[in-house]
């Protein structure tokens, strides 16, 4: 059995203050504890993507924020590697991102009215790749099943729930592995 080694909250606070430094030393010890971390703990970034996706966001943002802006080639370079170790640990989890406000940039919630941050009226927005409710003309999620607008039927539930093939056991689609028997669900690519 592994065992996870979540980055406490102290630690995480650390890492972006590290990353928001003026100081360039600062940033590079930072960047190099994040690939570390991404290459010796990579189910720690994906704990944190589950428990505590603001934070990861913060921490990817400001990676980002780094190789746009930061002049610095040494920088930029580490900046770059840490954010690949980052795409790496979080495989196709990393795809999706988080919606922020456009007034205020602040995370949001694709099923609130308004920002919470800057009162902004988020129906009034447009963000790329997210879908309107066809009765409501309000914003919703791919995974909804039922607008959290109106209520409206947005897709059909499924009915199937997915079970591992030699241990009958409920699995994850996303799992690659059955956790319980360790039968291949999926093969590589």
């Amino acid at each position: 059995m592994a065992t996870i080694t979540p980055i406490n909250e102290e630690e995480k606070m650390s890492i972006l203050a590290g990353l928001r430094s003026r100081v360039p030393a600062t940033k590079l010890i930072t960047l190099k504890k994040i690939s570390d971390i991404a290459d010796m703990h990579p189910e720690s970034l994906q704990y944190m993507d589950m428990d505590d996706k603001r934070t990861l966001q913060e921490i990817i943002s400001s990676v980002e924020r780094i190789i746009n802006i930061d002049t610095d080639a040494v920088l930029k370079r580490e900046a770059l590697i840490s954010l690949e170790k980052i795409k790496k640990a979080l495989g196709a989890k990393f795809t999706r991102d988080l919606i922020t406000c456009k007034n205020c940039g602040e995370i949001i919630d694709l099923g609130w009215e308004y920002c919470a941050n800057c009162g902004a009226n988020i129906t009034n927005m447009e963000f790329e790749g997210i879908e309107r409710c066809k009765n409501c003309n309000k914003h919703i999620s791919e995974e909804w099943t039922y607008c959290a607008h109106c209520g409206v039927l947005l897709k059909e539930k499924e009915e199937k729930n997915l079970v591992c093939p030699n241990c009958r056991r409920p699995v994850d689609p996303s799992w690659m592995v059955c956790p319980y028997c360790g039968y291949r669900l999926k093969k590589i690519k």
